[in-house]
C-alpha cells in the first residue's frame, strides 16, 4: 500500500512562519504524520515556578550515568517545543525539499537544506502561537478534522477508518499525534485567513496593469497547456490488485470522457496530491513535456481527456483545461496570476505584523545553543509556509508552479 501523505492539502492558496509548501504545506509524499507543527499538547504541563525570575528551562542535571533522551528546547507560555519535534520537523522539511527536486529536476544542496532548517524552530515557535491563538479565539476544528481524514481514506482506497488509523499506525505514527497534527494546521490556517486576511486589500485594476507593464518580459510564453490529472497508484500492488486499478482507471477515463465532473472525480479517485484540488496541476510548457505525450495534448480541444496512460507508478488521466500559444499574454489573461502575486506581497507584512504582535504578548523563552530566527521582528516570514491565507473570493494562480494541496503522494510523472 502507498505510503500516505500527512502534509494537509489547502490552497489560501497557496499561501506556510515561513506562510502559506515553502513550505510546506504541508511534506506532499506520503505521511510522515510527525507534522513539523505538532504541538505540545500530549507533553507535562510547564511547572510553576517558586522563583518567578528563574528560567524556565531551568532543570535539575541528570544523575550521572544517566541518559537524556528529551530536552525542551523552547517553550511558549504553558507548552513546550521538544527535541524530538525539532527532528520531527527537520525530517518532514528534508522530504519536502526531496520532493521538490525531484519534481523539478535540479539537484537539492546542502546550502539550500541549510537555509530552511535555520528557521525550523522559529516556524515551530509561531505555529504555536497560532495554536494558541485559534484557542484564545474559540476556534474548533473537529468537522474539518473528520473530513481530511476521511478524504485520506477515500484517496488510498481504504475500506473504513479503522483501516486508516492501521495504516498510520504500520508506518510507525500514532494515530492521535498524526490527527492532532491535521487539527493544528487546520487552526493555524483558520487564525491567518480570518484573523489576518481579510485586513490585506485586493489589488486594484491599476496596480495589475501596473505590474503587467513592468514585468512584461514575465509574461512571454511558449506554447504551454493547461492540465488537470486523475493518477491511480500501483505502487506495491500484487498483479490481481493492479488489474483492478486498471479496470478502475478505465471506468473513471470513460466517465471523464463522458462528461462528469472531472474535479470531482479527482477528488474521489485520485492519488497525487493534487487530488484536493479537483487534479489541476496548471500550466505545462510544450518543449518540458516528452514529444508523444504534447503530441497527444495539444491536439486535444480544451476539455478533452487523454485515454488512461500507464506510468512509472500508476495509471495516469490527463485533462486539458486551457491552451497558450507562444507570445505576449494579455493583460487580461495575466491577471489572476498578478493578483496572486500582489495579494502575497502584500499579506507579507500584515503577516509580521501580526506574529510580532503574538510574540510580544507571549512568554517565550529558549534554551541556550538554539535560536530562534523569528524573535527578529526585521525578518519578512516565508507566505509559502501557510497554505491556506488566500480568501475564497480572490482569483487562484494558474501557473505551474503553485503550490499543491494533497494529503497524498505527487504528481503523475509528466
Amino acid at each position: 500500500m502507498p505510503r500516505i501523505s500527512g502534509a494537509l492539502t489547502f490552497v489560501l492558496a497557496a499561501a506556510s512562519v515561513s506562510l502559506l509548501a515553502q513550505s510546506a504545506a504541508p511534506s506532499k509524499t506520503a505521511p510522515k504524520a510527525k507534522s513539523a507543527a505538532k504541538t505540545a499538547a500530549a507533553a507535562p504541563a510547564a511547572p510553576v515556578l517558586s522563583d518567578p525570575g528563574k528560567s524556565m528551562l531551568a532543570s535539575e542535571p541528570p544523575p550521572p550515568k544517566a541518559t537524556v533522551v528529551e530536552e525542551i528546547v523552547a517553550r511558549v507560555n504553558n507548552k513546550i517545543i521538544t527535541t524530538t519535534d525539532l527532528q520531527n520537523a527537520k525530517s518532514d522539511l528534508l522530504q519536502s525539499l526531496q520532493d521538490q527536486a525531484q519534481k523539478s529536476g535540479t539537484p537539492l544542496t546542502q546550502t539550500q537544506i541549510d537555509t530552511q532548517e535555520k528557521d525550523l524552530l522559529a516556524n515551530l515557535i509561531d505555529n504555536q502561537l497560532l495554536d494558541q491563538k485559534a484557542s484564545d479565539l474559540g476556534m474548533s476544528a473537529e468537522t474539518e478534522t473528520v473530513l481530511q481524514l476521511d478524504q485520506l481514506r477515500q484517496q488510498n482506497h481504504l475500506a473504513s477508518m479503522e483501516d486508516l488509523q492501521k495504516a498510520i499506525e504500520g508506518q510507525g505514527e500514532g494515530y492521535e499525534d498524526f490527527k492532532q497534527s491535521i487539527t493544528n494546521q487546520i487552526l493555524q490556517q483558520k487564525v491567518i485567513e480570518e484573523d489576518v486576511a481579510p485586513r490585506v486589500p485586493q489589488a486594484t485594476p491599476a496596480q495589475i496593469a501596473k505590474f503587467y507593464n513592468e514585468h512584461k518580459s514575465n509574461f512571454l510564453r511558449g506554447d504551454e497547456v493547461g492540465l488537470s490529472e486523475i493518477l491511480i497508484k500501483t505502487e506495491g500492488k500484487t498483479d490481481a490488485e493492479k488489474k483492478r486499478l486498471k479496470d478502475l482507471a478505465d471506468q473513471v477515463q470513460q466517465r471523464a470522457a463522458a462528461g462528469e465532473d472531472y474535479a470531482k472525480l479527482a477528488q474521489k479517485y485520485s492519488n497525487a496530491d493534487t487530488a484536493a484540488q479537483g487534479g489541476d496541476i496548471g500550466f505545462q510548457k510544450k518543449d518540458q513535456l516528452e514529444a508523444k505525450l504534447a503530441a497527444t495534448l495539444f491536439s486535444l480541444p480544451v476539455g478533452g481527456v487523454t485515454p488512461v496512460e500507464e506510468v512509472p507508478n500508476g495509471y495516469l488521466i490527463l485533462k486539458v483545461t486551457a491552451v497558450h500559444h507562444a507570445g505576449q499574454e494579455s493583460l487580461a489573461d495575466a491577471s489572476p496570476e498578478i493578483s496572486y502575486q500582489l495579494y502575497q506581497q502584500m499579506l507579507r507584512p500584515e503577516l509580521q505584523t501580526y506574529l510580532a504582535k503574538l510574540r510580544q504578548d507571549a512568554y517565550i523563552t529558549v534554551k541556550p545553543g538554539y535560536i530562534d530566527t523569528g524573535a527578529n521582528a526585521s525578518l519578512s516570514p516565508d507566505i509559502t509556509h501557510y497554505q491556506r491565507v488566500l480568501p475564497s473570493d480572490l482569483p487562484k494562480p494558474t501557473d505551474k508552479d503553485k503550490k499543491g494541496s494533497g494529503f497524498n503522494m505527487g504528481g503523475g510523472g509528466l
